[in-house]
């Protein structure tokens, strides 16, 4: 038995087109206006917030700020995706020191990190139109603080991410941690550090 004629026995002839015509619009709603996207976390750089094959879907919005976790199209592989965190945005300057991150020279809050970076990372100001992503696992995750080109278009960005659906224990609604956008402050883009192994948190599309 089709779905469909599920639906109409319960909810009756009339009751049940109703019901088929609300899903539909909300399948074109979010499939085709929204983006919506199904993926799987294979590594663990986002711990603590996402772990090793946690699910989750993201969603598309118009623009993105810092402290969203988003998924973005893999620097080193045009038809893979990974999962980080935007912790800057155009025109923003960000800095990690004394395990630390600034941004345009304010100390920036970070509750969600697993621990402590062990990095230092020189001023970079981050390009018009690119945003500047981190693992919440700072130690282990290899993003904008080892890449030659550290900001990633944010057109690569396919969407935020809005729910972790499986496992069912960890299943809920992912709301992203704002952080503020402090006053600009004068800086330029240093050398970068020597590449190393880390996590790239790649994230497989499930859609």
């Amino acid at each position: 038995m089709q779905w469909s004629n599920v639906v109409k026995a319960v909810l009756g002839v009339r009751g049940g087109q109703v019901a088929i015509l609300l899903l539909a619009v909300a399948g074109i709603y979010l499939f085709g206006y929204r983006g919506m996207r199904f993926f799987l976390v294979p590594s663990a750089s986002m711990e603590p917030t996402l772990y090793n094959m946690d699910h989750i879907v993201t969603l598309k919005y118009k623009a993105y700020r810092p402290g969203d976790v988003v998924v973005l199209r893999d620097p080193s592989d045009a038809k893979a995706y990974i999962v980080k965190r935007i912790v800057a945005t155009g025109g923003d300057v960000v800095t990690v020191a004394g395990g630390a991150l600034y941004v345009n020279g304010a100390y920036v809050s970070e509750p969600y990190v697993l621990e402590l970076p062990e990095y230092e990372l020189e001023p970079i100001r981050v390009a018009e139109g690119e945003a500047f992503v981190l693992g919440d696992n700072r130690n282990d995750s290899d993003d904008g603080h080892l890449w030659q080109d550290p900001d990633r278009p944010v057109t690569d960005v396919v969407g935020k991410v809005r729910f972790i659906y499986f496992p069912y224990r960890r299943a809920r609604i992912f709301d992203s941690y704002p952080t503020p956008r402090p006053a600009d402050a004068d800086s330029r883009r240093a050398a970068r550090p020597g590449q190393e192994e880390k996590r790239r948190a790649m994230v497989v599309d499930c859609t």
